[in-house]
């Protein structure tokens, strides 16, 4: 966490530690703290942001917008080194809160981004081929 013992003793005594800190700090110890609603016994899942910026847009006469959807999968890094590929593009697959699929297509020219809806079958392919490893990033060596 790079506290010191000391300042973590304050923020204790204190009660000061902030939400994200103590998520943060449960993650340190290996815990996964999980949200259920008391009347349902329904577990909230945190909300999954993509990879690429924000994009927000009609498709179909529906909005659609990246930062308020959840990030299932992209081809960011498809070679494990660079973040688009030879065309300078790369997509990114998001469902809405209504369970419709949206692709958003990214390219190094940011005028040429866009979205578009898919049918679940593209999206079950493109999660196929990707997988759903939201950050994947050049390869470690």
């Amino acid at each position: 966490m790079g506290w010191t013992p000391q300042n973590f003793n304050l923020r204790l005594n204190r009660n000061s530690i902030r939400a994200d800190e103590f998520l943060a700090l449960m993650d340190v110890l290996g815990v996964d703290v999980t949200f259920t609603m008391r009347k349902t016994g329904e577990i909230l899942k945190p909300h999954v942001s993509g990879h690429g910026r924000r994009l927000c847009g009609n498709c179909d006469k529906i909005t659609f917008d990246t930062a308020a959807a959840e990030a299932i999968s992209n081809s960011f890094y498809e070679d494990g080194v660079n973040e688009f590929n030879a065309d300078g593009e790369a997509a990114e697959l998001y469902v809405d809160s209504e369970g419709r699929y949206f692709m958003a297509e990214y390219h190094t020219d940011t005028s040429k981004d866009r979205l578009r809806t898919v049918q679940s079958s593209v999206a079950a392919a493109f999660v196929e081929k990707y997988g759903t490893q939201i950050e994947k990033g050049p390869k470690k060596e």
